[in-house]
């Protein structure tokens, strides 16, 4: 179920050019912006376990490579955020009704529960869930199933993190050098 960065990034792409859900759009274009970290944070929309579940799973998605992994760039911070204050209710509910029943899928497939089954039968069960969630997205299914929504969200939130931003992609805070003052000549013409 791994997926290499540079994939992470094409499908952000994809994702965020095309088809992103009206709840990341809303939150993305409002500047929603995870706080830095605290030892006193408690989730909002979340339980204690489930932000341990949405931490295993978002770290089976984005690993820890020579950059951070998922759940140190916030990113399950970032989705009990989307899910307080962005999600439609229908959605929070979809979404926690698919994060509590991955222990009932695994145990379906390997006779016991999401957290304590090991890396492979994780990365299998999530990967079956992803070939789905690329399906019902082909078919333009809506609602879209929970595992679209929660890629969506992790590499949304991964990558406005600040370790995303700037640790995983490149990040120029100003890009290329600015002249206010050419030559017609060295220009050549001028833009409309």
């Amino acid at each position: 179920m791994e997926i290499t960065r540079r994939e992470a990034v094409r499908r952000l792409t994809v994702l965020l050019g095309s088809a992103a859900s009206a709840s990341t759009v809303t939150a993305l274009l409002s500047g929603c912006e995870t706080p830095a970290s605290t030892p006193d944070w408690a989730p909002a929309a979340l339980s204690s376990e489930q932000v341990d579940l949405l931490g295993i799973v978002v770290d089976r998605i984005l690993p820890r490579t020579e950059t951070p992994g998922a759940v140190e760039a916030g990113v399950p911070r970032f989705i009990d955020l989307m899910l307080e204050r962005w999600a439609e209710p229908e959605e929070r509910e979809r979404f926690l009704t698919g994060l509590d029943g991955l222990d009932g899928l695994m145990r379906g497939a390997e006779g016991t529960t999401f957290r304590v089954a090991g890396a492979e039968a994780q990365s299998a069960l999530l990967s079956r869930l992803d070939q789905e969630a690329v399906q019902a997205r082909e078919d333009e299914v809506d609602p879209l199933p929970f595992f679209a929504i929660l890629k969506e969200w992790t590499l949304a939130g991964y990558y406005t993190s600040e370790t995303g931003a700037t640790r995983e992609l490149q990040w120029l805070p100003m890009p290329g050098r600015y002249d206010g003052d050419v030559a017609l000549e060295e220009v050549g013409r001028s833009w409309a």
